[in-house]
């Protein structure tokens, strides 16, 4: 008799556990803000003819709320600038030494950014990945 309702008592927290479902809803989900983007980087652009190093800044923008800066975007020598929303970024057309560009990211850890983008000079127009790494 003891062993049945050892029996009975073990398949009733069985049976109450299994209907249990974690509620990811309480569990608040990281978020990624413009301060995120912000650090020293380290670049690999990968064109389609070859791979280039080089490396950039990122900042704040001071004066619009949603927009970072980078220096040295694309190994241009100039600064661009990018909507950050989260872990996602835009980067709206816009020219640095006669070189047009515009393109897009994606945040995907605080210490990984990827970017997808094209530039075009006076003659030709290539598209771009690039990783960018902390340092």
């Amino acid at each position: 008799m003891k062993t049945t309702r050892i029996l009975i008592a073990t398949l009733f927290i069985i049976i109450s556990f299994s209907g249990c479902k974690k509620d990811d809803s309480t569990i608040p989900s990281a978020t990624i803000t413009r301060n995120d983007y912000v650090g020293n980087w380290s670049c690999v652009e990968v064109p389609q003819a070859k791979n280039q190093n080089f490396d950039c800044t990122i900042s704040l923008d001071a004066l619009i709320a949603d927009n970072i800066k980078i220096s040295n975007f694309a190994n241009l020598q100039g600064t661009a600038y990018a909507v950050v929303t989260g872990k996602n970024l835009v980067i709206p057309k816009q020219t640095i030494n006669n070189n047009t560009f515009e393109g897009y990211g994606t945040m995907n850890n605080t210490n990984y950014i990827t970017m997808h983008y094209y530039v075009k000079d006076n003659v030709d127009s290539l598209v771009y990945n690039t990783n960018l790494n902390r340092k």
